[in-house]
């Protein structure tokens, strides 16, 4: 051996007389001591009630918890995949305190657990709190869409599998008439009781593809009974839950990720997830979610602080009803551009570019009437429910003689206005935004709330549930 080169010595074989600790390998600043310290100061209790007081012991719950929490912060969602780490990666050997526990084990704790540690995010959310992570002042809220463990092609429509099941029956039908004929075949070359050579292999994989076929027309079967059962148009029967979702120029089977982030430090406060098609019906169990979380945060820091929290999401979130709902939580500041709104701030023309949009008619609210642009009156009709919310009826009778009639509007019956009761929140939230306070405090989501779910699907490369619906439901 070269003894008289320049280098260190190294010997990986070497006895080490006093056992260091593991966590002394990894930099003090690293993020496995973070995960350490919080998760040894947030409540366990709930985990312990759950553990058997018969059979082998029951790995610490501080351990699993750790092991989760940490592979979640760093791309390591599989089962499988921790119990790899559990072996190779220091990080994970020192927050398991060297134990190494089957994937089996730590999945099933994962879904046995899904509610305590949903409560433990939030647990993690006070610490966060306490360390001055978090303002909670001004919180953004927005969706993902997010990939079920499910593939589209699995989605069914009644169509479908009416269609799918006559096409499989059809070829159930040629493959038992061919494997018949062949079955006829060899009786003539070998004699009915010689077994004569083996079954040609094409016709042995046939025989197989027609039993897979029968067990999927008796899925279909199962499809079409969810379906009656479910009041769906359609239906995915791997994961009954999922429904088809829009995400930029695709459309896939899976859910949407609704989180609620704090401006100061991007800290998660509040999340959902929903198959929902649209972020509308979303936005009030978030801000109702966030708030609760909050008020669990005050309640442990002893604060006091009554201002009020200033929630801020884009246009895909505005309904009059939900602006109405909004109105009605005092402790709640709402910034929510309607699409129409957005669309003209960004150069786009809109609907109510037109001359004759109902905006460009003036109500007198005196005597309840509007004033169309040709100067001819719409009288107040009658009020009824529409879209799940009380409109106002006005109608025009002088419209069959106007210079505007057939541009104005086509209907011989004369022009006609729907004022909802909530018609005036869209105005007010309009001119909120449009004062420079607004604008900078809108301006806010666009470094807050998206950079968040940037990092998730971008650098955690969460982008795809790993559970069916049935442990996903707490």
């Amino acid at each position: 051996m070269l003894t008289n080169l320049n280098l260190r010595p190294y010997n990986n074989k070497e006895l080490l007389l006093f056992p260091p600790l593991v966590g002394d390998y990894l930099p003090k600043d690293h993020l496995a001591h973070v995960v350490d310290e919080a998760v040894e100061l947030i409540d366990l209790k709930p985990y312990y009630q759950k553990i058997p007081s018969v059979g082998n012991p029951s790995y610490h719950p501080a351990l699993m918890v750790k092991i989760w929490f940490y592979g979640y912060a760093t791309k390591v969602y599989s089962s499988r995949k921790i119990e790899e780490r559990l072996n190779t990666d220091v990080a994970f050997i020192y927050l398991s305190g060297m134990q190494k526990t089957d994937f089996k084990t730590i999945s099933e704790f994962r879904r046995n657990n899904l509610k305590e540690l949903k409560d433990s995010f939030v647990d993690m959310l006070q610490i966060c709190h306490r360390l001055g992570m978090t303002k909670l002042g001004e919180i953004s809220i927005d969706s993902k869409v997010i990939k079920a463990n499910a593939t589209a092609r699995r989605t069914y429509g009644d169509k479908r599998i009416i269609k799918d099941r006559e096409k499989l029956k059809k070829a159930i039908e040629e493959y038992l008439e061919k494997a018949n004929q062949t079955d006829l075949e060899e009786d003539e070359k070998y004699g009915a009781e010689e077994r004569g050579d083996e079954l040609p292999e094409d016709i042995e994989e046939k025989e197989k593809r027609i039993n897979r076929m029968k067990e999927i027309v008796e899925e279909l079967k199962q499809a079409q009974k969810k379906l009656k059962a479910s009041g769906k148009k359609k239906i995915n029967i791997t994961d009954e839950d999922a429904q088809f979702q829009k995400d930029g120029a695709r459309i896939i089977s899976g859910y949407r990720a609704q989180v609620a982030v704090d401006s100061k430090e991007q800290i998660i406060v509040a999340n959902d997830v929903t198959n929902e098609q649209n972020d509308t019906t979303c936005l009030i169990q978030m801000v109702d979610q966030t708030c609760e979380n909050i008020r669990e945060f005050k309640k442990e820091t002893n604060s006091d602080d009554e201002e009020k929290l200033k929630i801020i999401v884009d246009s895909r979130y505005n309904s009059e009803l939900n602006l109405a709902e909004l109105e009605e939580r005092k402790e709640v500041d709402a910034y929510i551009p309607d699409m129409r709104d957005q669309a003209k701030r960004r150069g786009k023309k809109t609907d109510e570019d037109s001359p004759f949009h109902m905006r460009k008619f003036i109500l007198n609210r005196e005597e309840n009437y509007f004033i169309c642009p040709a100067g001819k009156r719409l009288n107040y009709i009658k009020q009824k429910k529409h879209r799940n919310r009380l409109v106002s009826i006005y109608t025009c009778k002088e419209c069959n003689n106007c210079q505007y009639f057939g541009r104005c509007t086509t209907d011989k019956k004369g022009r006609s206005i729907l004022l909802s009761e909530y018609a005036h929140l869209t105005m007010k939230m309009r001119q909120k935004l449009s004062t420079a306070e607004g604008k900078k405090i809108f301006g806010i989501r666009k470094i807050t709330v998206e950079p968040a779910l940037g990092n998730l699907s971008q650098n955690l490369g969460f982008r795809e549930f790993l559970l069916n619906r049935v442990f996903l439901k707490l």
